[in-house]
């Protein structure tokens, strides 16, 4: 069997790496849909961006390009680690018994009542001095997003925030009636076209579908499964039709680029006999500094977690401070060595215990609070900051939305006297 390995030669080595890989990581998703009796699932979101990010445009690029971009044992750890943690993962889903979840949200038998509105009023509330300030282009939202990239931070992300986490809420409302939801969906859309923001189109479908699967119980079959995915993929074209011009159209383009590069990163990574073990040190800091905003605390490092690869495998970049490069499961490796394999594999089973834990909690007491965390760890970009793991923030969050919703002002009405002024749909 070595001896055979060792024959496999220049692309066909790489090749064949990806295909067991893929067809490891096929099998898998097959294994969640048969336990959620559904096509569309929590797995979706990851595995579709994986096959793309970690599959197809490195395939591309090997075949296009003709350079393999790492050694075999790069290649053969990398695709090896792919396939084995997110199997884990559909083991551990698919035949672990999950845990009891206590005290995580409230009871299932309260309405959301005025609770979305108000988190959808408080999302247009933040972004109106943007809107104000920027109100000669309305109709060119493209235009909004280029001129606050930077120094509006607070008011576009913390806007897409309350907005999402609205729309999760009104997802639970009771009795919705027609002229509500597309009432409340036309002022979502409306908000989301101001940022000139198409991830957060993606985000309202992933969630909408989400909720469909495990809370309304609606398995998704193959067919129905490809028509949203195709509609999907429609949406998302339509979004950059609507939001794009021929700039943005180049850096998709330079994206696209990005996601093999992502791969090719983590080999660098792994092929640098020299390079320097951290055992922890990156994934601490980008966990803490990550957190901690530079006006707050003006002496955080410029180099810290995947900032120091980028300083050393991508110095000009660096230097012109262009951002980190993604060296994907190349950032553990650099922590752990070959170990990060193993860690990842756990990682990976870890998250798929609690959601397993949290789909059994979903289906017999569905709250907002519990499919708020599910939806987080299903992947979905509840908090709009990326590279940190929010799972803290997001658990902090579903017990404040928990407390929230026991005042009867919130969730249904207000009794004064022997009146109640209605405060939305019971």
């Amino acid at each position: 069997m070595q001896g055979g390995l060792l024959l496999l030669t220049g692309k066909t080595f790489e090749a064949t790496a990806m295909l067991l890989s893929f067809l490891v990581l096929g099998a898998s998703y097959l294994l969640i849909a048969w336990k959620d009796r559904s096509w569309i699932n929590w797995a979706t979101p990851f595995f579709f961006l994986a096959v793309g990010a970690r599959y197809i445009f490195p395939f591309l690029y090997l075949y296009l390009i003709r350079s393999p971009g790492g050694s075999h044992y790069a290649y053969f750890f990398c695709y090896t680690t792919y396939a084995l943690s997110f199997l884990t993962g559909a083991l551990v889903y698919t035949f672990v018994k999950p845990f009891k979840i206590r005290h995580l949200s409230s009871n299932s038998t309260h309405g959301v009542g005025i609770f979305p509105w108000l988190l959808l009023f408080l999302g247009f509330l933040l972004y109106l001095p943007v809107l104000v300030e920027f109100r000669a282009y309305l109709a060119t939202p493209r235009k909004i997003y280029e001129l606050t990239r930077t120094g509006y931070g607070i008011w576009f992300f913390g806007s897409t925030f309350f907005a999402t986490l609205g729309f999760v809420t009104y997802l639970f409302q009771k009795g919705k009636s027609l002229i509500g939801v597309l009432t409340f969906c036309v002022l979502c859309g409306a908000l989301t076209y101001w940022h000139g923001s198409k991830g957060q189109i993606l985000n309202y479908v992933l969630i909408w579908m989400l909720y469909r699967v495990y809370v309304d119980r609606k398995s998704i079959r193959a067919l129905t499964a490809l028509a949203v995915l195709l509609g999907t993929g429609a949406l998302v074209i339509g979004s950059f039709a609507l939001f794009s011009n021929t700039g943005d159209m180049i850096a998709l383009v330079d994206s696209v680029t990005g996601y093999a590069d992502s791969v090719r990163n983590a080999m660098e990574v792994i092929d640098d006999q020299q390079g320097k073990r951290y055992y922890g040190q990156l994934a601490i800091e980008d966990e803490v500094y990550s957190r901690i905003p530079r006006a707050i605390m003006p002496g955080k490092p410029m180099a810290y977690g995947s900032f120091r690869l980028a300083r050393t495998y991508s110095p000009a970049s660096y230097r012109n401070n262009e951002g980190t490069s993604a060296f994907d499961i190349g950032v553990r490796y650099a922590d752990f060595g070959p170990f990060s394999m193993i860690l990842l594999c756990l990682s990976s089973g870890g998250i798929a215990w609690l959601l397993s834990s949290l789909v059994f909690h979903l289906r017999r007491q569905p709250t907002s609070g519990t499919f708020l965390i599910f939806i987080f760890l299903a992947g979905v970009n509840v908090i709009p900051i990326s590279g940190v793991f929010f799972l803290p923030e997001m658990i902090l969050l579903a017990s404040a939305l928990s407390f929230a919703l026991r005042f009867r002002l919130i969730r249904g009405g207000l009794k004064f006297g022997h009146a109640k002024l209605p405060g939305g749909a019971t």
